[in-house]
């Protein structure tokens, strides 16, 4: 493997992905469930602040404290997005910004972490070719409610480069792509540790861990995905007609296909969707081919 080349604060543009790997249990999870090397995401902001999406809601850091965690990330690593190369650069990065101000503050979903965790897992883990998967993909966006009055943290990152107010519209989108299925092996999870730490995430984001309400935020997604069965059993003999049974709900959920999308009998070689925000991982971010992987910053611990 290649040694990264080491990055300072200095080195950072506005606009750069940070993408980490956290020491956590629910950090080596998240990691898993996206087949990926890492489990968080931010934005360079300007030249001294980044913005994240974290326990205690979105919020404005400094780069000069990031860079002290080593305690609690192993590496963060820096992707520059190629869109944000072109000659309107100084215009798209304040519209960059201009989408991202208004999530400063939001509450982080951590009553629904667990289902986010359900269905990116079987998204990712099922078996069958990447057309499959594809389209797996497409049917389970739907289960998810597309709501971003809460965010995690790559949503917030996709959202900001999606909803920049840019002319043509989504100029800086990054495309997500479907990968081949990985075989990663599931961590050793140490989960006493798991729970502690999710407990206290749910404390800093001020929410009262009570059994009843984690079960009904829990299972009413899940009424989702038993509707869509229903729905796609009907005729599920047929590719076109799921093909266009997905599209037309995820057209209501402005979750629309790329104009050159057609239903045919290859129903199931539909190219890349655009994806559900609410689902999209680190691992999402790292193998967008909006961005470019250039170095890794340089941790100390406090």
């Amino acid at each position: 493997m290649d040694t990264p080349h080491v990055l300072q604060p200095h080195d950072l543009e506005a606009g750069d992905v940070l993408l980490h790997m956290g020491r956590g249990e629910l950090s080596r999870l998240i990691a898993w469930v996206g087949d990926s090397a890492y489990s968080h995401a931010a934005v360079v902001y300007d030249d001294t602040q980044l913005i994240e999406a974290a326990a205690s809601g979105v919020r404005l850091a400094t780069l000069d404290q990031r860079i002290t965690m080593k305690d609690n990330f192993v590496y963060i690593d820096v992707f520059r997005p190629s869109r944000l190369q072109q000659s309107d650069h100084d215009g798209m990065l304040a519209d960059l910004r201009a989408a991202l101000m208004p999530y400063l503050g939001r509450p982080y979903p951590m009553t629904s972490l667990f289902v986010l965790g359900i269905v990116c897992s079987v998204r990712n883990k099922i078996p069958g070719s990447r057309d499959l998967r594809r389209v797996v993909r497409m049917a389970l966006d739907l289960v998810i409610d597309n709501d971003s009055s809460r965010v995690v943290c790559s949503e917030l990152v996709y959202r900001g480069f999606d909803e920049a107010p840019t002319s043509p519209v989504h100029a800086l989108r990054l495309p997500v792509i479907t990968r081949s299925r990985q075989h990663t092996p599931l961590p050793d999870i140490d989960l006493l540790a798991l729970a502690h730490e999710t407990l206290e995430d749910l404390r800093r984001a001020n929410r009262s861990p009570s059994l009843a309400s984690e079960i009904a935020l829990l299972s009413s997604p899940m009424h989702g995905m038993h509707e869509l069965a229903a729905a796609a059993a009907e005729d599920a003999s047929e590719d076109e007609d799921l093909a266009l049974r997905l599209l037309q709900a995820r057209t209501r959920l402005g979750l629309t296909l790329p104009p050159q999308a057609t239903l045919t009998a290859a129903a199931l070689a539909l190219p890349e969707p655009t994806p559900n925000p609410k689902t999209v991982l680190p691992a999402d971010l790292e193998f967008s081919p909006g961005l470019v992987k250039i170095g890794r910053l340089a941790l100390a611990s406090a």
